[in-house]
């Protein structure tokens, strides 16, 4: 699925980040015709440093604000040996990390035309 991501993200990219939402471990990250949400254990590092993590601290929801205006530069696996996990390349440094934790919380990303769900029960991110 990664594959599929990159190939139809590749002409879209970069996509600028004009809202990010965060409450707990939910996750959303939208822009103009786009829109990224998870709803499982995430963080946010930069230069391999953990800068926030989902429900972390209480000002964390600002915090996240600092993406806003960063853009996407590409998706990545998380993990070799969980091909469900995404690992979204922003620019500056900055990487998002998502780490399913249940089937039934999965991470969605919605593009023009396409829409991928991600669920670690799915059978395609078995490595």
């Amino acid at each position: 699925m990664i594959d599929e991501m990159n190939e139809l993200l590749g002409p879209l990219l970069p996509l600028k980040i004009h809202k990010v939402d965060a409450h707990g471990m939910n996750l959303g990250l939208n822009g103009e015709g786009w829109g990224f949400s998870a709803r499982s254990a995430w963080r946010v590092t930069r230069h391999g440093v953990v800068e926030i993590a989902g429900g972390q601290s209480e000002d964390f929801l600002l915090r996240m604000q600092k993406l806003c205006g960063l853009s996407i530069l590409s998706i990545a696996l998380q993990s070799p040996r969980m091909s469900g996990d995404l690992a979204i390349e922003l620019t500056d440094g900055w990487w998002v990390e998502i780490f399913s934790d249940q089937p039934v919380d999965p991470w969605v990303m919605v593009i023009p035309g396409k829409t991928f769900v991600g669920s670690p029960s799915d059978p395609r991110f078995l490595a």
